[in-house]
């Protein structure tokens, strides 16, 4: 080699070392996202990671430090994969998965990893912190990328066979008054007043035309429909998990036996207004997933009382549903219960917590 080249070759090595150390992060782009938004406790999914460069000359050295929840169960057999933990000065619920890359021009990386989470609650994907050398290795620029990308994670089952056949027998009762207060939902006939009927049945129109009282006959067409009710006020942190675990089995419960229900808390809920209380009649997965996601956002903090809540579940309610109510300290509640079965004319059904096992 001569001379020149050889010198030729020192300074074109130099300027890529001043071009890499300045300007090895631009045109970087980053994203991370999960397959699922909701999942189980211990189901695997995918966390996506890409990352593009955008510019004309390769990224010798690149490394991601990716903010994961500490939780995160990671499968590493992958090559080139390390997790670990991250000091206290980033956050101390945060883990990092890290991975070193060699990114040609205009390449754009993508990487699938199985990951799963062990417990109920919401979790953050908090951005990366990327790395890139120089051509020598020596020296390297960094920049943080924040992110706030959620994962929700529902409770798990609670094993409530031994709540079934009670419950069973509670919606059996609500059957039968349900027939003797019939559904004013379509009206199949008219017949003479008697004097017993409620005014409110009165038919004007036939009235009018027949010359006498007449009354509407309705035909008994509504499907049966439930409120459940979660109060988790003054419970404790184990408390708190058992309700939302039993809850989400009486809702699923409820879905299969095609109940239509309402749903009411005092549970606060994280990053949703600070509160979460109310999911109006519904079935179907839809509804049902609404309130799942909610259980697994919710907090161990109530926002109302007992009494306030069983206030706005049952206020301005005649419509022969039934009434669930889900607590850990029922034996302390039988007051406001009792005062609110006096206005319903109806039993409510609790279920306590404390007296259901752990997941089916």
């Amino acid at each position: 080699m001569s001379l020149f080249a050889f010198l030729l070759l020192i300074v074109v090595g130099v300027l890529l070392q001043q071009y890499t150390l300045r300007h090895g992060l631009d045109e970087i782009t980053y994203d991370i996202q999960s397959d699922h938004h909701c999942v189980e406790c211990d189901e695997t999914f995918q966390l996506i990671t890409s990352v593009a460069n955008n510019k004309r000359l390769p990224v010798f050295f690149l490394r991601l430090s990716e903010l994961v929840p500490r939780q995160l169960i990671v499968d590493t057999s992958e090559k080139g994969i390390v997790h670990r933990e991250v000091g206290s000065s980033v956050n101390s619920n945060t883990s990092a998965i890290e991975q070193v890359l060699y990114v040609m021009p205009y390449q754009k990386v993508s990487r699938a990893l199985n990951v799963s989470l062990p417990a109920r609650g919401r979790y953050l994907l908090r951005g990366v912190v990327i790395t890139a050398g120089d051509l020598l290795g020596i020296k390297d620029s960094t920049m943080r990328k924040d992110m706030a990308r959620e994962i929700i994670v529902y409770p798990r089952r609670a094993d409530i066979h031994k709540v079934e056949h009670a419950f069973g027998g509670y919606l059996g009762e609500v059957s039968v008054r349900r027939f003797i207060m019939p559904d004013p939902i379509e009206t199949v006939g008219f017949r003479e007043y008697t004097g017993r009927e409620p005014q409110r049945d009165i038919s004007w129109t036939q009235t009018l035309r027949k010359n006498q009282l007449m009354v509407k006959l309705y035909d008994f067409t509504a499907e049966q429909r439930a409120a459940l009710i979660l109060d988790i006020a003054n419970s404790s942190e184990d408390e708190v998990e058992r309700s939302y675990e039993v809850t989400r089995s009486i809702c699923e419960y409820l879905e299969n036996h095609r109940i239509r229900f309402s749903f009411y808390t005092n549970a606060r809920m994280t990053a949703v207004n600070g509160i979460w209380s109310y999911v109006p009649d519904g079935l179907g997965s839809m509804h049902l997933n609404t309130i799942l996601e909610g259980l697994g956002r919710a907090e161990h903090d109530s926002y109302c009382s007992t009494n306030r809540l069983l206030r706005n579940a049952t206020m301005g309610k005649d419509d022969g549903r039934s009434y669930i109510l889900i607590t850990a300290h029922p034996e302390t509640r039988q007051e406001v219960i009792r005062k609110y079965e006096r206005q319903l004319g109806q039993r409510i059904f609790i279920i306590n917590v404390n007296d259901i096992g752990g997941e089916a």
